[in-house]
């Protein structure tokens, strides 16, 4: 926006230099034409020049224009920040000023991957959106910072940002296929006794989603949709918890009127893969995510999990497997309604079977009228098939009723994830 203002600008000026000198005039009235078209000429490189710095201080300012996924040509992976209730763009600086995104945008090992961070309204107080409502608007966001253009996704989320994120992935599952996994700190899975207090003075409907409570719908609903949705089954969910108390008046905590645990080690671990263990973050909740440099444990934990997760190309192939010597009677029907077709898959390729097609081939002695579908994939590699052929009826000559046979050549569509060397 910044080049255009400036190409405008300096359009309009240079229109006034193109106004031409009248022919009879005074040396000296033609001097001063001169002199004043050079003045003229001067103070539009000069506001040229000042509009060029305004728009890439603005640019450095507004970090959302400049330094998220705008790119014609995305990278492979993108790592998108979502910030928790009553955060904005700001939740990742630390004290000393390092910025975690920037610390990731400037790191070697993340070269492969653009950095996008979110934003969406969560007011200090009286909030008027709930959790539903917030999920849409942070898809909306990512979409128009082409986050979705990309075939990985991963996701670095605090507190009420791990909910969100869940909430989002589940009502986009053509999104969430490209979805890794997700990095969770202090994400209140279980709710948070905070919210529980704070929703008696606070009407924000965010906080009795976030409340602790055995009958807390929102947080049941959403853990149970996860385990059973096929499209987010898949994603791993990876946690961090904090170990100090929040004291009053930093962030969530302008609630509270002592020092107080934000979310419990129970509620910020439920839920997340049994297979890494959750990371211990000696902080508290308000700076959890804000590494002091690239050797604090919430920066390590992240690089880790990037590393065991490595970005991956996704390739479809199509391999067949033919199930030969079907027979028919003379005159008969062969049918099936569950014919299990196998492919073989290359586990460490994490191949899976994502959709087949099947026909019959070599047919003789069958009638013109055979049927066969698909009816089910099953995505470890089985093809369920229902078909029916019948043969022929009676001939002339001694071998008046003849046996048909015939063969169903099943059609697989495999995905590979091949991993990229960074």
């Amino acid at each position: 926006m910044g080049a255009k203002l400036i190409t405008a600008q300096a359009g309009r000026f240079c229109k006034l230099l193109t106004v031409p000198i009248p022919q009879r005039v005074t040396f000296s009235h033609r001097f001063r034409q001169i002199s004043n078209n050079e003045k003229l000429k001067g103070a539009v490189l000069r506001r040229v020049v000042a509009l060029f710095w305004v728009s890439l201080v603005a640019c450095i300012l507004v970090a959302s224009g400049c330094s998220t996924a705008y790119a014609d040509d995305p990278k492979p992976r993108v790592i998108v920040f979502v910030h928790g209730l009553h955060g904005s763009r700001d939740t990742w600086r630390a004290a000393n000023g390092a910025y975690w995104p920037d610390l990731l945008r400037t790191d070697p090992h993340f070269r492969s991957s653009d950095v996008v961070v979110a934003e969406y309204p969560t007011p200090s107080m009286r909030g008027r959106y709930s959790t539903a409502q917030l999920a849409e608007m942070l898809w909306q966001s990512l979409n128009k910072q082409r986050v979705w253009e990309h075939h990985d996704i991963v996701f670095i989320a605090h507190s009420l940002g791990g909910l969100l994120t869940e909430e989002m992935l589940l009502n986009h599952p053509s999104d969430a296929a490209h979805v890794s996994f997700v990095a969770s700190y202090a994400t209140p899975h279980q709710g948070s006794f905070i919210a529980s207090f704070a929703k008696i003075y606070d009407s924000d409907p965010l906080l009795t989603d976030l409340s602790y409570a055995d009958d807390n719908n929102f947080l049941v609903s959403l853990e149970q949709r996860w385990r059973s949705s096929p499209y987010t089954i898949s994603i791993h969910r990876y946690c961090a918890y904090e170990t100090l108390d929040t004291a009053s008046g930093a962030g969530i905590g302008h609630y509270l009127h002592a020092h107080t645990r934000v979310v419990s080690f129970y509620s910020a671990t439920y839920g997340c893969d049994i297979d890494t263990p959750p990371q211990k973050i000696n902080t508290d909740h308000i700076d959890i995510v804000k590494p002091l440099n690239r050797q604090s444990d919430a920066y390590t934990f992240f690089a880790k999990l990037y590393r065991n997760n490595p970005i991956t190309n996704i390739t479809e192939t199509v391999r067949d497997n033919k199930v030969s010597a079907l027979y028919v009677a003379c005159d008969r029907t062969n049918s099936g309604d569950d014919l299990e077709v196998p492919i073989a898959l290359d586990p460490t390729q994490h191949e899976q079977l994502t959709a087949a097609t099947a026909e019959f081939v070599d047919s003789q002695k069958v009638k013109d009228d055979p049927a066969i579908a698909v009816t089910k994939v099953d995505p470890g590699g089985i093809a369920h098939i229902a078909y029916s052929f019948r043969g022929r009826g009676h001939e002339l000559g001694i071998f008046g009723c003849p046996t048909g046979h015939t063969s169903i050549l099943v059609h697989f569509v495999v995905r590979s994830r091949v991993p990229l060397v960074e």
